[in-house]
């Protein structure tokens, strides 16, 4: 495969490029290896209609570190490809980096999907990825703007109250987005982990109507009465039902009848109390 030299001002970054942000830091640091060892892989490009600038394929980083690094013209590598092969190539690039933001890989993926009209099945076959891991990614495209953005991809232990992809699965599992934003608020401010996020989900989704007054509490104390689960919890929900009653407002007629259920119903948690107090013995 022929390697050519091209003036950097006759190269254009790809505007549909997955990648949409580039770290500074990194960035200078790879441009200064390129002044010391020069650009060794070659950056690949496609040639635009007008016969006089190309387009990267991949190797945008790369490119932007050059110019830092003061090369007047770099190595690259033509190739003739249309658009649907262009973004295959570059996702394939930029999926194989861990540093590229989740969301950029989500819109990538949606494009790639839509242009060739692919199920999230033979997409993920295309790329050698699972099927649930496509679902993820373009889950994130769901929650609102300003949390897809936030979410980061971590290797290891993620910074306190960042937004990971294993918090974004939990996320979505609620349909509102207005309590997508709180519960992302909360994961910032309170530095939850994906642990104590899903089960903050699991609450709030066990149990609707007390949506605010579980946002309003400190996630710890939520968790904490949260450890109720099975029977014990449906028993919660009614004594809370009971405890909101206010009998006052009722109709008059409904009055007997309710004082007649509650004294069966004394009668029955006497005789359950009786029975778990014997298992438990």
């Amino acid at each position: 495969m022929e390697v050519q030299l091209i003036p950097v001002e006759k190269i254009v970054e790809d505007p549909d490029q997955p990648r949409k942000g580039y770290d500074e830091e990194s960035l200078q640091g790879l441009a200064e290896s390129i002044r010391r060892y020069g650009l060794i892989n070659p950056i690949t490009v496609r040639p635009l209609p007008d016969g006089e600038t190309y387009q990267i394929i991949t190797g945008e980083r790369r490119w932007r570190a050059a110019q830092l690094a003061g090369l007047t013209q770099i190595p690259c590598i033509i190739k003739q490809v249309d658009y649907d092969a262009v973004l295959t190539e570059q996702l394939i690039e930029n999926l194989q980096r861990e540093d590229l933001a989740p969301i950029d890989k989500a819109r990538a993926l949606k494009a790639l999907k839509q242009s060739r009209r692919l199920t999230n099945r033979e997409l993920a076959q295309m790329l050698g990825l699972s099927e649930r891991t496509i679902s993820i990614w373009l889950g994130l495209l769901e929650l609102p703007e300003e949390i897809g953005e936030q979410v980061i991809a971590v290797s290891g232990r993620p910074p306190a109250g960042s937004i990971t992809e294993s918090h974004a699965r939990s996320l979505l599992e609620l349909d509102d987005p207005e309590l997508q934003t709180r519960v992302a608020e909360k994961i910032r401010e309170e530095e939850l982990t994906s642990e104590e996020t899903a089960a903050l989900v699991r609450t709030l989704r066990e149990e609707p109507e007390r949506a605010d007054e579980i946002l309003e509490q400190p996630a710890e104390q939520v968790l904490a009465a949260a450890e109720v689960r099975g029977p014990a919890l449906e028993v919660r929900r009614f004594r809370r039902y009971l405890e909101g009653l206010d009998v006052s407002a009722l109709h008059p007629s409904h009055l007997q009848p309710l004082e007649e259920e509650l004294e069966l119903l004394l009668e029955v948690i006497a005789e359950q109390l009786q029975n778990i107090r014997a298992e438990v013995e």
